[in-house]
Formats: structure tokens, C-alpha cells, sequence
């Protein structure tokens, strides 16, 4: 008997002693398909209720920023910014409570009640979207709203303007940081 013989008898004997049960097979691989599909649809329906639910909590009067005091607008409505509009820079002084906050900082009050502000280079956190609203002579203000304050409401500020200065003095406002930058700060008027 050859090699090749051999080899035909053997792999014969081989395909025939393994009998596949093709019917359990297809079945577990039925229902793996339906496991797969069943846990997309579970997770497209999860992503739509999320969806759902933000959209919601975002309708709500006074939407994501309830929590913080918002809007800056008082109830009747009469704000004031054009008293407030500038551009005022001052140094800040070493302040322990929010490190990086010491050196030149620039607030330039505009209009809609918008504050652009410029840190320091050493200043790690954020200060865009910082908005502000004038009430008679006080002002409300998120600024370190995103950072040093986070999930603390707007401070509220006495606003004084004596030609070139403005002094703000801290009247309620549970930032440490922010009444430090903002009330111990002598801001001056630029151009």
C-alpha cells in the first residue's frame, strides 16, 4: 500500500468519525445574530432616551445653568451695561486660594453684557463665556464660572466708577478666588 494510499484511508476514517451537529451550530449562530441586534436596539433606545432627557433638563426655564443664578437679568428686565462698557486692566496680587491668578489681567466689559477677559500667562484655567449684567449700581458676574467657582451661582459686586478707576467691592458672592481677583484689584481704565 503507497503513501498516498495510506493518507486517503486515514483522512476517510477521520471525516467520518467527526459528524458535525449542523442544526446546534446554526442555531448558536442564530442567536448570537439575535443578541447583537437586540443590544444595538437596546442601545439605540438608551441614547435616545439620554437624548430625550437633555433636551429636556435644556427646556426647562432656566435650562443647564439653573443652578447658577441665571439668568443675570432681573425680573423686570431693566439692565444696564453702558454705565459698565471698557476696558479695565489691573495686577493682581499672589493670591495662596487660586494659584496662577497673580499678574496683569485685563476685564473689557461689552456690550449684551459680554466680558471678555485676558489672565495671565500663568493663569491655567478658563476664562471665556464669562458674562456679566449691571443692576443700578451693583453688578452680577460668573466669572471663574467654569473653574475656580464651579457650581457656585454669580457673584454680586458694588460697582464704582470714579473717572479712569472702577472698584468693585464684593456685596454677596461665595467664590473666594473671584472676590479676591475682583475686589482687592484696583482696575484702571484703558484705552
Amino acid at each position: 500500500m503507497s503513501v498516498d494510499e495510506r493518507l486517503r484511508i486515514g483522512l476517510s476514517r477521520n471525516a467520518q468519525s467527526y459528524d458535525p451537529d449542523v442544526e446546534v451550530l446554526l442555531q448558536s449562530a442564530l442567536s448570537r445574530r439575535r443578541r447583537a441586534r437586540w443590544l444595538r436596539r437596546a442601545g439605540a433606545t438608551a441614547a435616545l432616551v439620554a437624548a430625550a432627557c437633555a433636551a429636556t433638563v435644556l427646556a426647562m426655564p432656566g435650562g443647564w445653568w439653573a443652578d447658577r443664578g441665571w439668568p443675570l437679568e432681573p425680573e423686570d428686565g431693566t439692565t444696564s451695561s453702558l454705565a459698565l462698557q471698557g476696558r479695565f486692566a489691573g495686577e493682581v496680587d499672589v493670591v495662596p486660594a487660586a494659584p496662577g491668578v497673580a499678574g496683569p489681567w485685563v476685564l473689557d466689559f461689552k456690550a449684551e453684557g459680554v466680558l471678555a477677559v485676558t489672565a495671565p500667562p500663568s493663569y491655567p484655567g478658563v476664562v471665556s463665556g464669562a458674562i456679566y449684567a449691571v443692576e443700578g449700581d451693583q453688578m452680577r458676574i460668573d466669572l471663574f464660572g467654569q473653574d475656580l467657582c464651579t457650581g457656585r451661582p454669580p457673584g454680586r459686586y458694588a460697582v464704582t466708577r470714579t473717572g479712569a478707576e472702577l472698584t468693585l467691592l464684593a456685596v454677596d458672592d461665595l467664590c473666594p478666588a473671584r472676590v479676591t481677583v475682583l475686589s482687592t484689584t484696583r482696575w484702571s481704565s484703558e484705552p
